[in-house]
Order: C-alpha cells, then sequence, then structure tokens
C-alpha cells in the first residue's frame, strides 16, 4: 500500500495539536466564528422596539481541518478524540496564527480522489473551549 505523498498547494495552513504536535500541511475548510453572546434587555418604555445588548461572553463555534494524512496522523487523532484530551491549539495560516484550547470532537477518512490517487485526507472537526488569543 503507498504512503501519503500529495501535498497542498493552495493554502500553507498548519494546525498544531497536542501542544508540540504539528498536524501539517492542512487546509482550513471553515474558521471558527467568534461571536459575542448578546441579552435581551427590552422592556416597556422600549416603544415596542426589541433591544439587545452583548452579554460579555465570548464563544468561539467548531472548525473544520482537511489534513494529509501522512504516517500517524489518522492514530494520533484518534486517540486524542477518545481520551477526550483537551490541550493547547495553534492555529495558523500565512497572515497569523489563533491559539486557544480545544478537543477533537470528529475525524472522518475521505475516498480517494481520482485526480490525486496518492493521497489520502482526513477531515477533522475541532471545538475550541474557553477564551482565544489572535496574533498577526
Amino acid at each position: 500500500m503507498p504512503l501519503t505523498t500529495g501535498t497542498f498547494t493552495n493554502f500553507g495552513g498548519a494546525f498544531h495539536f497536542p501542544s508540540g504536535t504539528v498536524i501539517s500541511p492542512c487546509q482550513v475548510l471553515d474558521y471558527p466564528l467568534i461571536s459575542m453572546g448578546e441579552r435581551e434587555i427590552t422592556n416597556h418604555a422600549n416603544g415596542g422596539v426589541q433591544e439587545r445588548v452583548p452579554n460579555g461572553l465570548l464563544a468561539l463555534g467548531d472548525f473544520t481541518l482537511s489534513v494529509l494524512n501522512t504516517p500517524g496522523v489518522l492514530s494520533t487523532l484518534e486517540t486524542a478524540c477518545a481520551n477526550k484530551t483537551v490541550n493547547t491549539c495553534y492555529l495558523t495560516d500565512p497572515i497569523g496564527g489563533m491559539l486557544f484550547s480545544g478537543w477533537i470532537k470528529s475525524i472522518k477518512k475521505e475516498a480517494a480522489d481520482a485526480t490525486k490517487p496518492d493521497s489520502s485526507k482526513l477531515t477533522v472537526v475541532v471545538t475550541p473551549t474557553g477564551g482565544i488569543t489572535i496574533s498577526g
């Protein structure tokens, strides 16, 4: 069985999980949504208009990666998923990076691609926890 030899040429991303382990190369399919929660403050004095204000709770959504399945990557990610490992994550691209804690929510081995038969890809969903530090 041939080893994966393909590369991603359209995006230079890297994902580090657990700390110090680089899952690369990868293509970020969906970045985490950063959103502020809200609370409704509508009352009888609002003149029939709904009012909402930020509640101060910053939330991070899941994000999806397409990762080349090089030797050891699938077993590393599956072990982290099975062990419910929450660890430091670092998601980088050519512009900057995002540092946060997170866990591997799902891993899916994708079907073969006829245009690149020597490569195997994994679709990985990561769930961030807590806050985020953005650089770049």
